[in-house]
């Protein structure tokens, strides 16, 4: 068997972060990639991330998984202060890919689990010396302006595709507390009938551990009850410590785990 770089980007990955691996009749058994990107907000101890991706027949993942290992091992090189995360994406019930990761030494400790909480008490109103409002989406730029600000505390981020459909639903909300006009905490929530997403909420780090994510879904789940919501819905990232503290003053109960995350630190 050997390995190969694609001679062009692919999708959209630079050639030499994507490996081919083909037996020795040339046919090729299957891709690889590894993807870098740093996210100092949702996991500030270990801020710089590498993400895995194989999609490889048996005979040739572990040739493959080599290559991606020793290309992360690179990147994580030029960044060698910062702590490092190589980590994949595996469907909860594909047990054959999470025994694979597994038995290359990934650790099966993280994921996104989804939860599901009352709608805790509040009062739509903001802090002292802020105020509460809707965050202005009328267009392109300032749609753009807001999934910037959301996704810098994301893993995956929220497309305006995905913004757009949800703006269509019943419980539709981006709301925020705002001090001099500059965000300090915001949150997107959607829904119909009784039920209601918490799709991603976020606080600038100044403003962290001053109650303000709690207030601000309070402040939300005010509003969703008027509208008759009584159960809400959420997604949390296993290994943030934020989210899961949160989700725990909220007596959230776990339905699922809807993404496996499995991964070593470097």
């Amino acid at each position: 068997m050997r390995i190969t770089h694609p001679q062009a980007p692919f999708q959209g990955v630079a050639p030499e972060n994507v490996f081919f691996v083909s037996n020795d009749q040339s046919i090729q058994l299957g891709t690889g990639y590894v993807m870098q990107f740093f996210q100092g907000q949702l996991y500030p101890e270990r801020p710089n991330h590498i993400f895995m991706q194989i999609d490889c027949q048996p005979t040739g993942r572990s040739l493959l998984f080599g290559a991606l290992l020793a290309r992360a091992e690179q990147l994580r090189a030029q960044y060698p202060d910062l702590p490092t995360r190589l980590y994949a994406q595996v469907e909860p019930q594909n047990q054959e890919m999470l025994s694979f990761y597994e038995s290359c030494g990934f650790r099966n400790d993280d994921g996104e689990d989804m939860f599901r909480f009352l709608p805790p008490a509040g009062v739509p109103q903001a802090p002292m010396g802020m105020t509460f409002g809707s965050v202005p989406l009328q267009d392109e730029a300032s749609q753009n302006a807001f999934l910037s600000r959301i996704n810098a505390h994301r893993i995956q981020p929220i497309t305006r595709d995905y913004l757009q459909i949800w703006q269509q639903q019943q419980h539709f909300m981006a709301l925020g507390f705002y001090r001099d006009g500059q965000p300090v905490s915001e949150a997107i929530l959607t829904g119909a009938g009784s039920t209601a997403t918490l799709l991603m909420i976020y606080t600038r780090d100044q403003y962290r551990r001053q109650g303000m994510a709690k207030n601000l879904l309070g402040a939300s789940c005010a509003l969703l009850r008027e509208r008759g919501v009584n159960t809400m819905y959420t997604h949390i990232f296993r290994r943030n410590v934020p989210q899961t503290a949160l989700m725990k003053r909220l007596g959230g109960a776990f339905v699922r785990t809807v993404t496996a995350l499995p991964g070593i630190d470097l």
